[in-house]
């Protein structure tokens, strides 16, 4: 009966892979190795711990904030012909973008019957717009006075564009690079999630929408949530997958060993 159970776990993993192979799916990296998602948690939440202490403190990094949001914004206004297209460029990728490509993957996993992307897509998102608007809303941080262009009225801190760039383009990233082959392929496509983030973020800063430290703990809130979110539905569909595969402790999917 033991082996019977074990075939058809080693069957259904088979199955698995070749589903994996025929379409955009989850490498389910963080199931097999959790301590990648607790880690990021553990950074991300002690980083925004940080700095909304230092904002709450009135801490060293406040001034370098006053300074860039006055700097910034002047050299934007003395060359806006060239500097406002780009800099308006990121705020629409940080909020339209992000919308159309999370529907357009979530049609594509609903199509595909793809239910444990589709629940890290869903959870991700929906979670990041709860997680900022209660956030920014308790801390209540308004906005610099020198923002220009896109003017927002809303609480500041951390920057929903920079927490939202974090985990959709992170999560598209981890589901596309392991479909590239070679290394150079790998290389170009992390780079180039990472600089898209960064842009985002840069232009809520060049323009004064945000201070720096609101975009930074913006960021330091999508590492936390994605490591969260994503190694637990993963988790949970793996062992839905496999029922009758011995159950780890959390120490051993930690990878804690005695």
């Amino acid at each position: 009966m033991a082996t019977n159970k074990i075939v058809a776990i080693q069957v259904q993993e088979r199955q698995l892979r070749k589903a994996e192979a025929a379409g955009i799916r989850s490498p389910s990296l963080l199931a097999k190795w959790p301590i990648i998602g607790l880690l990021m948690f553990l950074f991300g939440g002690l980083a925004f711990g940080a700095l909304t202490f230092n904002l709450l403190a009135q801490g060293p990094l406040l001034p370098l904030d006053r300074t860039l949001a006055t700097a910034l914004p002047a050299i934007s206004l003395k060359h806006a012909t060239l500097l406002k297209p780009l800099m308006d460029s990121g705020y629409y990728i940080g909020s339209w973008g992000l919308s159309l490509l999370g529907i357009l993957f979530g049609l594509y996993f609903i199509t595909k019957r793809f239910w444990q992307e589709l629940a890290m897509l869903t959870f991700a998102m929906a979670g990041e717009s709860l997680l900022f608007l209660s956030i920014s809303n308790f801390i209540d941080r308004v906005r610099p006075p020198t923002q220009i262009w896109i003017i927002l009225h809303i609480p500041g801190f951390p920057s929903g564009h920079s927490m939202a760039s974090v985990v959709l383009f992170g999560f598209l990233a981890y589901l596309l690079v392991p479909k590239i082959h070679s290394a150079v392929g790998k290389g170009l496509a992390i780079g180039v999630t990472i600089l898209v983030i960064l842009f985002v973020g840069f232009t809520r800063v060049f323009t004064a929408a945000h201070y720096l430290t609101d975009v930074l703990a913006g960021y330091a809130m999508g590492i936390a949530w994605s490591g969260m979110v994503y190694t637990l539905i993963e988790i949970y569909f793996q062992n839905k997958r496999n029922p009758h595969a011995p159950k780890r402790s959390l120490d051993q999917q930690l990878g804690y060993s005695r």
